[in-house]
């Protein structure tokens, strides 16, 4: 299945992409559409909350119709909101096809990381997942230069690309047949799934890596350019942080194969929580430049891989279908991305840029005293004690 796995890896790469480009056009629209912090909080956040329906329309549709279909289903949709977002001329426009692209990605990701999953042995399911997101972060290298182009090129013309790449992809993802579907299970009630520890755990350091993520893509383009950066070098500061967290993804997934969910977890949220802190403090471009690259090249990274892995061995475990723990992962994403940037933004208006990274901070070194306080053993879970189950 490596053809298939390559295949899915360079969609996924693809949406990240589309994902990411906006982070650089965010001073361009402050300055071509007049437009304030928090309304460029809400264009930050139109592409994640697009997820949130679409995580519960890509479980929907993974489960009905299959996985296949529900990743071509949403490569087309994306395709279509690209083009479109292309020609728009206003902040209203903007907004909806970026909601329009986020329920494409919940369609996307709802198929193609169950499918993924469902034909890798448990016993590697943590490198497949430190595999995906390198792919996944990659696309964010790329997503920047999008944003530039857009500017420099016109965004006609890089959103028809993209639109136009995707239907490639779709096209040869129709060469690969439906996995195989297991028997049916119990039903399990919702009251099942939200009390079962693994997942919840997982869920809750997905949403706050979704939150930090949100936050500092709208905060942190906005302050480079109040210290005098470019365009050019506030993409620059994403891509070479997008680089360090694709480099080290692999490796943290072995690592989390090996040794379990908190080693890696816990030095992620660590490293977080002391760079977050200090994110405000620089006065010049450059400084905050350096520390934003450390502070988003990688510890994030070091606790979302584990925690995908554990939502899925728990579940898989627990003998709760694949799709549903997937939907979690995409749905725990999408709601903290949702909220992290028009939260972050209005409370850096109106207060300043420093209490919402001392925030997040104090949230992360919270999560971590509860992982080590309370779940200690039941988080060194590893996937190869799980049952494979394909959806």
């Amino acid at each position: 299945m490596k053809p298939l796995i390559r295949l899915i890896k360079a969609l996924l790469m693809l949406e990240s992409a589309l994902y990411a480009a906006i982070t650089p056009l965010l001073p361009h629209y402050e300055h071509t559409l007049g437009a304030s912090k928090p309304a460029l909080g809400v264009l930050a956040a139109a592409y994640a909350g697009g997820v949130i329906p679409g995580a519960f329309l890509g479980g929907w549709a993974s489960s009905r119709a299959g996985v296949r279909w529900a990743t071509l289903a949403g490569l087309f949709l994306l395709a279509a909101g690209t083009a479109a977002f292309g020609f728009a001329t206003t902040l209203v426009e903007l907004d909806t096809l970026r909601v329009v692209q986020g329920i494409a990605c919940g369609l996307i990701w709802g198929g193609a990381l169950t499918w993924v999953i469902a034909v890798t042995p448990a016993a590697s399911r943590g490198a497949l997942l430190g595999g995906v997101m390198s792919a996944a972060i990659f696309g964010t290298l790329v997503g920047p230069l999008l944003g530039i182009a857009a500017v420099s090129i016109g965004a006609e013309l890089t959103f028809g690309l993209v639109a136009a790449t995707a239907v490639v992809l779709a096209g040869r993802l129709l060469r690969f047949a439906e996995p195989r579907r297991a028997e049916p299970g119990p039903r399990l009630r919702l009251r099942q799934i939200f009390g079962n520890r693994g997942l919840m755990t997982g869920c809750c350091l997905v949403t706050l890596d979704a939150l930090t993520i949100g936050a500092t893509n709208v905060l942190v383009p906005l302050r480079l350019a109040r210290l005098g950066a470019s365009t050019v070098a506030i993409g620059a500061v994403f891509l070479i942080a997008s680089g360090g967290s694709a480099l080290i993804s692999p490796g943290l997934g072995r690592i989390t194969d090996r040794r379990g969910i908190v080693p890696p977890a816990a030095g992620g949220l660590v490293l977080s929580a002391t760079l977050m802190a200090l994110i405000p403090l620089p006065d010049s471009a450059l400084a905050l430049a350096v520390l934003s690259v450390l502070a988003l090249g990688g510890p994030l990274t070091a606790s979302m891989i584990p925690a995908g892995t554990l939502m899925t061995a728990s579940a898989e475990r627990a003998g709760i279908a694949l799709v549903a723990s997937t939907m979690l992962f995409n749905l725990a994403f999408a709601v903290g991305e949702t909220f992290g940037a028009p939260a972050a933004a209005g409370v850096a208006s109106a207060t300043s840029d420093a209490v919402p990274f001392v925030a997040l901070a104090g949230l992360m070194l919270l999560s971590l005293w509860g992982m080590l306080a309370r779940g200690r053993g039941h988080l060194a879970l590893k996937a190869d004690q799980a049952t494979v189950q394909i959806p």
